[in-house]
């Protein structure tokens, strides 16, 4: 009987470890920055502002500087314009964003000008090369912009401006057309392989076909044919046709 229970026992506490998920990588920024959005959605749907866990492959991660610093009694708050970077992630990877010590206003101030950074892979131990972008300053209250759109719009104009200059692999012709979700549609299209080109066929003569492939072309070219009106739809299939 007590061997019995014993297994029992084992075999929970084995399920339960089972069940738990497992992480692919993190990413960490120190208490001077926050960790805005993770591939378009809120940083909180990842895990906090100074940390998440996400999935193994490339992630675009919109971080800023956001430093408060007391002075005289008062706190002022030293906010940069969100930086968009484009990194790659390994399995149970994990990549910190070390920044300088702020401590006083000169330095915090240059910091909401030209947020100073690297990326460091605390697996490696080595910096990793990345790509960012910032977002334009603008006036006024920021409360009011959204920044889910510029992004789209920042991130849209560099994948158009790199198919335009790309020497790779032969690809379909692409229509330079002044509507950007076909344009995104096509890239990605481009980008995938033959079973991803092939659900993303399927999937946009029927939406309610479930694809069999899984990866971040395919989702990238979802979500902008979600962002394309009847009119580019239509256009990227007569492409798809040439």
């Amino acid at each position: 009987m007590k061997i019995r229970n014993y297994a029992i026992s084992f075999g929970i506490l084995l399920g339960s470890f089972t069940a738990l998920p497992a992480i692919a990588a993190s990413f960490e920024v120190p208490r001077s920055f926050e960790i805005m959005y993770v591939d378009l959605e809120s940083a909180s749907q990842f895990g906090n502002d100074f940390k998440v866990d996400l999935d193994e492959g490339q992630h675009q991660i919109v971080v800023r500087f956001n430093k408060l610093l007391r002075s005289g009694g008062d706190t002022h708050e030293y906010q940069s314009e969100p930086v968009v970077l484009d990194l790659q992630f390994t399995k149970n990877g994990y990549l910190i964003l070390k920044a300088p010590y702020i401590s006083n206003q000169k330095q915090a101030e240059a910091n909401a000008k030209d947020p100073q950074f690297t990326i460091y892979d605390d697996v490696t131990g080595q910096d990793v090369d990345y790509k960012k972008k910032s977002l334009t300053t603008k006036s006024g209250l920021q409360n009011t912009r959204d920044y889910v759109s510029e992004i789209e719009k920042v991130t849209a104009t560099k994948t158009l401006d790199s198919m335009r200059s790309d020497s790779g692999p032969v690809r379909a012709p692409i229509l330079m057309a002044e509507d950007v979700a076909l344009g995104m549609m096509q890239f990605w299209y481009n980008e995938s392989d033959e079973l991803t080109r092939k659900d993303a066929r399927i999937w946009i003569a029927d939406n309610m076909y479930k694809p069999k492939v899984a990866n971040t072309q395919l989702d990238m070219f979802q979500f902008w044919v979600k962002k394309a009106d009847k009119e580019a739809k239509k256009e990227f299939q007569a492409w798809l046709l040439k």
